[in-house]
């Protein structure tokens, strides 16, 4: 009878997920406005349907369903899409679907309701969702969906994380992802399986609030929200795969790449750039410095108004550093957190998974304006080999005022902000600048809005604190990306079950002595904690034995389930003309035996017998942290994304108040297809089925067993 009980428990849950009858959709409604189709406590019905597409293609529409039978396009010289000559023509051209341009160069992506980024999501704060998702990619391996900035209180089940806290949704299947729309503030969506979200599986996720409606500031996130990307030649998994292999990029350029650098001479991407997009729309550049005419969005701004525009990092890797022609911002929250004003700001660093919010003041001349995004790598390392010059390196977009009759296709580099004649003042450098024309006010810098209390822990040496390195520890080679020298490795199964188990790693780090090299699914357990206490988690970014003439990257580490306090960061040492020199010494690894500094910056034990015996510890120097990190009176700020810098360290505190299985890994896709993971297991277990309305399932299970039982 107890076989028979699990049975029909499980046929539940799998009765539970939905059978997929894919719905039709308009794919001009860019926007989901929950604001304006519901009232009272009602949930937001959503449909999300992910489709393969070919970017620069028109597609048949027959009868009003949209057929994926496509026909090539191109620019023309004057900016004009138009059909690609074949053989193959279509017998109406007036009923194609339009393509989606993206950086106006053909390759396959992924669609959300045929679009690319997928429709922008508005909802009220604490307005239930449901969003049901539906799988179209054929004969691949399921997809999930992430709510990047939900906290999921409750619903740890809908993080949407495969084999964290759901099964992937199989191909032609879907899911209902149930859950409220918390906290307020510029969030989004992306998938968070395999390499999905960098070939256009993701879109803006806005949760709305009254804080700035007193103050004549225009709010529209379905005009002015702005998802920066990376976009490259090559599907995602395809680059990964050439990586691992140390292979070349691109089929006429068949040559290895030699990393660029940031003015610090820490490492940008290890992939060389190739388009930069906003939204939907951007240009790729040739090696002669030439775009390929593709079309530029346009945000449009009246004159002497003031406007909330919403930055979304998105990228796959390479950070943007962001302007306004002529229009100075202000920066007013961070991954949806307010924060205390930062004004006359000319750039804004936005590393992938990041949000910011800047206040445009619309108080120029009347005309176009550009808008860029570019890369931070330094522009005296130009290397003849590069595929397109550092120069080229950005995203573009226009800020159009309305009844500008000046408008203008080919960006001006005198256009943008000039720092070697004035003082330029950045927002969110992953490090230190040294020129004296650049004040950049970084993370640590920032202040909550609101004053917000951390709460009322012990903040001295008891404070429960955890010291976890993301680097390239472990084995040598391309798979180096690794939390403590682990390559995280996704279960076979969810955290309420056996397999799951069984995956775990044996103990904490890995015992390098016996083995360079482990993969396996690492959990960070605080459980232990108690609930509603605070936690220190200290992100190191040691370059542990490496040359510091070869310096690597910074990591932008986001926390599910949670916003954090940025407490400190803690920098590098730098030479005086801003390079990298040494790491960071306020903490040190030890050997336990002997008292020597570590080869590896990482906590190790081995376990024998059941038993752990530590061998080298990560601690404060001196056993005591910075005066900083014990200080209750600072405002911190709130964030769920944020920079290590490399040969540093961050440290995070949260509340342990949400308990479930917490995603905590590096936001590069690169970073985290390799293994720069972890789970947090937060005081107690997660969910055993992770379908919608579980409580549902359980009794209907329960008294079909009853019913059974009683013939």
């Amino acid at each position: 009878m107890l076989k028979l009980l699990v049975a029909v428990i499980s046929l539940a849950c799998l009765v539970a997920a939905n059978s997929n009858n894919a719905p039709t959709f308009n794919a001009s409604k860019t926007v989901w406005d929950c604001t304006l189709e519901t009232v009272g406590d009602k949930p937001c019905e959503i449909a999300l349907v992910v489709e393969p597409f070919m970017s620069m293609t028109y597609y048949d529409i027959i009868d009003g369903d949209r057929k994926l039978v496509g026909y090539r396009a191109r620019y023309d010289e004057n900016g004009s899409l138009v059909l690609v000559s074949t053989t193959r023509r279509p017998s109406n051209e007036d009923r194609l679907h339009p393509p989606i341009t993206v950086d106006g160069e053909f390759r396959p992506l992924i669609t959300v309701n045929g679009q690319m980024p997928g429709p922008t999501i508005i909802a009220r704060e604490n307005q239930m969702l449901h969003i049901t998702v539906y799988n179209e990619l054929p004969n691949v391996e399921g997809i999930s969906i992430h709510w990047h900035g939900m906290h999921q209180r409750g619903t740890s089940a809908m993080d949407g994380v495969a084999f964290i806290s759901q099964k992937p949704i199989p191909t032609h299947e879907s899911f209902t992802y149930k859950f409220k729309a918390f906290p307020n503030g510029t969030h989004w969506y992306h998938a968070h399986s395999g390499a999905h979200r960098t070939d256009g599986l993701y879109g803006a996720l806005i949760v709305k609030d009254d804080m700035l409606s007193i103050y004549s500031i225009v709010d529209r996130p379905e005009e002015h929200t702005l998802l920066l990307m990376d976009w490259q030649k090559d599907p995602s998994i395809d680059l990964f795969y050439q990586i691992r292999s140390s292979l070349g990029f691109y089929d006429d350029e068949y040559t290895a790449f030699d990393d660029t650098k940031a003015l610090d001479n820490t490492q940008v991407a290890p992939i060389p750039f190739w388009s930069g997009i906003i939204n939907d729309k951007g240009r790729h550049y040739n090696k002669s410095g030439q775009h390929n005419f593709a079309e530029l969005n346009r945000f449009n701004v009246t004159e002497n108004m003031i406007y909330r525009f919403r930055l979304i990092g998105a990228q796959a890797l390479y950070a943007y550093k962001f302007s306004v022609e002529n229009h100075l911002l202000t920066v007013i929250a961070t991954d949806g957190n307010y924060i205390e004003l930062i004004e006359d700001v000319h750039y804004v660093i936005v590393n992938t998974g990041e949000r910011y919010d800047v206040i445009v003041y619309a108080d120029q001349e009347i005309r176009d304006y550009w808008i860029l995004a570019e890369t931070l790598e330094d522009p005296n390392l130009e290397d003849p080999n590069f595929y397109n010059s550092i120069m080229n390196h950005k995203a573009e977009a226009i800020l159009h005022y309305e009844g500008a009759t000046q408008h203008f296709s080919n960006p001006d580099v005198s256009r943008t902000w000039s720092c070697s004649s004035q003082t330029c003042y950045y927002v969110n450098c992953p490090y230190v600048p040294v020129n004296p024309n650049i004040n950049c006010t970084n993370v640590e810098k920032f202040r909550d809005m609101f004053n917000t209390s951390i709460g009322n822990p012990k903040l001295d040496k008891n404070l429960t604190t955890f010291f976890y390195d993301f680097g390239f520890d472990g084995e040598n080679s391309t798979r180096g990306s690794s939390v403590d020298g682990i390559n995280f490795r996704f279960p076979s199964d969810l955290p309420s079950t056996n397999a799951f188990r069984a995956d775990v790693c044996p103990g904490r780090g890995c015992d390098h002595n016996a083995t360079n090299h482990c993969t396996c699914t690492h959990v960070i357990d605080i459980s232990r904690v108690k609930q509603g206490d605070a936690l220190d988690l200290v992100i190191t970014n040691s370059p542990g034995t490496k040359p510091p003439d070869n310096p690597e990257s910074s990591h932008p580490v986001h926390l599910h389930g949670h916003s954090f306090y940025v407490v400190k960061v803690g920098y590098p040492d730098y030479y005086p003309n801003g390079t990298y020199k040494s790491p960071n010494k306020d903490i040190e690894c030890i050997v336990e035996k002997s008292g020597d500094p570590c080869e590896q910056f990482i906590t190790v034990e081995t376990e024998t017998d059941g038993s752990f015996t530590r061998l080298q510890t990560v601690r404060w120097k001196g056993d005591m942290p910075p005066e900083e990190v014990l200080n209750r009176d600072i405002s911190f700020p709130l964030k769920d994304t944020v920079i290590v810098p490399y040969g540093g360290y961050t440290v995070i505190r949260f509340i342990t108040d949400n308990p479930g299985w917490w995603l905590l890994h590096c936001h590069i896709e690169i970073h985290q297809l390799e293994g720069m993971a972890a789970v947090v297991r937060e005081s107690g277990q997660g969910p055993s089925c992770t379908r919608p309305q579980v409580w549902l399932v359980v009794m209907v299970a329960i008294l079909m067993s009853i019913f059974i039982l009683m013939g």
